[in-house]
């Protein structure tokens, strides 16, 4: 007996183990208005401009561990379809049973079972690793914020983003003409 436990261990040793490594964190967003889906399980919906990404509104679902992010439009789509998901998450838990309800070419939408409960999966195609998990409360509490939502997006579509677009327009042209003063000057000290 003892040899098969050395024998293990030493097989053990061999292998490399699964070490988890998190996905870098999620950009700052630009007047970022927060949702809290769960607060004792530390999940929030973050929506806002993203910088990176010519100033389009996204949708962050960030927990403690991972984060997706989503172009606003991605998450109408999961409200259009919240009756036939929640249909499938309160229903009861069975074993290796995998819905796909959406998906593009950059996110998707499925269901899976953990810890024996259903829930929802949102998953990134282009980041790996960033996936994110709800459960029937989250999507509950996630209908239930929808308005706002929905209208913290239009609000952050129509005025917001226009605004930030046209400051950036504005420091973008005092920074050109300044630098054209400075240039200009010290062409004229040279001579």
């Amino acid at each position: 007996m003892a040899g098969s436990i050395r024998k293990m261990e030493e097989i053990y040793k061999k292998k490399k183990n699964f070490t988890y490594v998190p996905p870098t964190p999620p950009a700052e967003l630009i007047d970022c208005s927060n949702f809290i889906l769960d607060f004792t399980g530390r999940k929030f919906l973050n929506v806002g401009l993203d910088s990176e990404d010519k100033f389009n509104i996204i949708v962050q679902i960030i927990t403690p561990s991972r984060y997706v992010n989503m172009p606003s439009d991605f998450l109408r789509r999961i409200f259009s379809l919240m009756g036939n998901i929640l249909s499938f998450v309160l229903d009861v838990p069975q074993k290796y049973n995998r819905n796909l309800f959406l998906e593009t070419e950059i996110i998707s939408l499925s269901s899976m079972v953990y810890q024996g409960e259903n829930m929802l999966v949102i998953e990134s195609k282009t980041v790996n690793g960033c996936r994110v998990l709800l459960n029937r409360t989250d999507l509950i509490k996630l209908q239930y914020l929808e308005w706002s939502i929905v209208e913290t997006v239009i609000r952050k579509t129509n005025i917001i983003r226009p605004l930030v677009l046209k400051q950036f327009e504005i420091i973008g042209n005092y920074i050109d003409r300044e630098f054209t003063n400075v240039q200009l000057l010290s062409r004229s000290i040279s001579k």
